[in-house]
């Protein structure tokens, strides 16, 4: 199921955000938009509720909400870089392989909503359930448990990390071991469908441990702090290309010869010559 979800964020752990509740493919192109609420991020699950004045700390929220709830464990949360109608969308990938936009009114705000969201998944995220064995060959994604993890941060951090070796060898595994190219339409789709999902495992994984690696080395337990280490982490890994000139006067630096140009005169033997054809005359003629 794919839906279509945006948010609009004002900057705290409760911000106001816009979601848009259409699934593509089922409700009509005219029904589709989006749509305001207050969104609350609580545990691993997403809360749109009716406004600010109803979420309150401890309070249950039954009754309050205006929409389903959405649950974050084992999800991943990234930049919409394919939608383009609205700037600041970024999608949340369920455990289900739904699909929701969320709209953020600022790039600062949408790293922020990503960064949590991500955290949230990667705390609570209970360890999968071991691969069924069976003689059916065709793929299915493995069920992912909904409850809550009960083990610590260091510990998740270690499970996400045998995760993610286990996931970057199936992968590796898999191309190394290409259908033909004249094979069947099925088993196409079917090493498709394996090496999207190995490719998904992966990324959501080295998200999961890069984000609890530095919440492990994080001095304060404030979010706020947490996301100003990772935001200057992220910053010194990205170091700018910068494109340099290369000089005249550098004697290290070889300058790129420009490709030389010049009239040849061809000698007049070099030169092709077409002879005339002359059509044979008929004798008989006079």
């Amino acid at each position: 199921m794919h839906t279509c979800v945006c948010l609009s964020v004002s900057g705290c752990w409760c911000p106001h955000l816009q979601h848009l509740c259409s699934v593509p493919g089922t409700a009509p192109w005219g029904k589709r938009g989006w749509k305001m609420f207050h969104t609350l991020l609580r545990g691993m699950v997403l809360y749109f509720l009716k406004g600010e004045d109803h979420c309150l700390e401890g309070e249950s929220l039954v009754g309050q909400m205006v929409d389903e709830p959405v649950g974050v464990h084992h999800s991943l949360a990234t930049p919409a870089t394919h939608y383009t109608k609205k700037p600041h969308v970024f999608q949340l990938r369920t455990a289900d392989w739904r699909l929701y936009l969320f709209q953020a009114p600022t790039a600062k705000e949408m790293s922020s909503w990503i960064a949590r969201i991500n955290l949230a998944a990667a705390t609570h995220s209970a360890p999968p359930f071991p691969a069924a064995v069976g003689s059916q060959r065709r793929f299915v994604r493995p069920i992912l448990p909904v409850g809550p993890a009960q083990s610590s941060l260091e510990e998740q951090h270690r499970s996400h990390e045998n995760c993610l070796d286990a996931a970057a060898d199936d992968l590796l595994d898999l191309q190394r071991n290409l259908p033909e190219r004249r094979g069947r339409g099925r088993e196409l789709e079917e090493h498709r469908l394996r090496k999207e999902y190995l490719e998904y495992e992966k990324t959501r994984y080295e998200t999961y441990v890069q984000l609890l690696v530095a919440r492990l080395h994080c001095p304060s337990d404030a979010l706020d702090l947490w996301e100003e280490q990772l935001g200057r982490e992220a910053g010194g890994t990205r170091e700018p290309k910068l494109s340099l000139k290369k000089s005249h006067s550098s004697p290290s630096l070889h300058q790129d010869e420009a490709p030389t140009t010049a009239k040849v005169k061809r000698n007049i033997s070099e030169r092709r010559t077409y002879r005339k054809i002359i059509p044979k005359r008929n004798r008989n003629q006079l």
